[in-house]
């Protein structure tokens, strides 16, 4: 679908059935070097992220890849209400409406 994408042709099904297996294989290698137009984008904007934390911050140990928006390295942790909670009362002029828990 990638492929279809990059031509700008919504008729992948079609697309596919008139190429050759080879020619599929061939473009399979092609961009297996060349990275698909959303995958550049994405790298970079990556590495430019990653440049300028990089000049504001040293030992940061950050690599493009945490900044990447559509490969993420891993998926958010899920939180818990006590913990939300907890980080909810470090946020100044915020407002409690329940008693804290001591």
């Amino acid at each position: 679908m990638k492929l279809a994408r990059e031509f700008g042709r919504p008729d992948w099904r079609a697309m596919l059935s008139a190429m050759s297996s080879t020619e599929l294989a061939e473009w399979g290698d092609f961009y297996r070097v060349q990275l698909f137009s959303n995958d550049l984008l994405d790298n970079h904007f990556a590495c430019l992220s990653h440049l300028v934390v990089d000049m504001m911050c040293k030992d940061h140990g950050l690599t493009p890849a945490d900044f990447s928006l559509l490969n993420p390295l891993k998926p958010f942790p899920e939180q818990d209400d006590e913990t939300m909670m907890h980080l909810a009362e470090g946020i100044s002029g915020g407002k409690r409406y329940g008693p804290a828990s001591g």
